[in-house]
């Protein structure tokens, strides 16, 4: 969706706009130097997808071209990223799988912790008269 945005308004607003303009210039830099790898670099970069692709659609790479490395770069983010969760899930409940059995402890020690730090101020004043 923002490429598209980008490719049919975003070359107008990004050149005739002074305070986007050095960027829009930086990243057609990048974008020429990386070309379509740049949208790999992208994918991994969190937070950053909406402004990039808006000027990946500005700068005038085909949305052909756009879209058969956008969906590689998807495919190959949802293997990394479900590998790694599965890898550390499975890591996370061979340590804390012990933890279950301790469940209410940790809750009544929560809420002991809880009622002491709100009653800290009345035990203080208590303890001053």
């Amino acid at each position: 969706m923002y490429f598209f945005i980008g490719k049919w308004k975003g070359r107008n607003f990004l050149e005739q706009n002074k305070y986007t303009q050095k960027s829009f210039e930086k990243a057609k830099e990048l974008l020429n130097k990386y070309g379509v790898y740049s949208i790999f670099i992208i994918r991994f970069l969190y937070g950053m997808r909406m402004v990039p692709m808006m000027l990946m659609g500005a700068s005038g790479i085909g949305i052909v071209k756009f879209t058969i490395f956008n969906l590689i770069s998807l495919l190959v983010w949802a293997v990394v990223y479900l590998t790694v969760g599965y890898f550390f899930g499975h890591t996370a409940q061979v340590i804390f799988g012990k933890v279950k059995e301790y469940y209410f402890m940790f809750i009544i020690v929560v809420i002991l912790v809880i009622t002491l730090i709100v009653m800290y101020p009345y035990i203080r004043r208590k303890l001053k008269k």
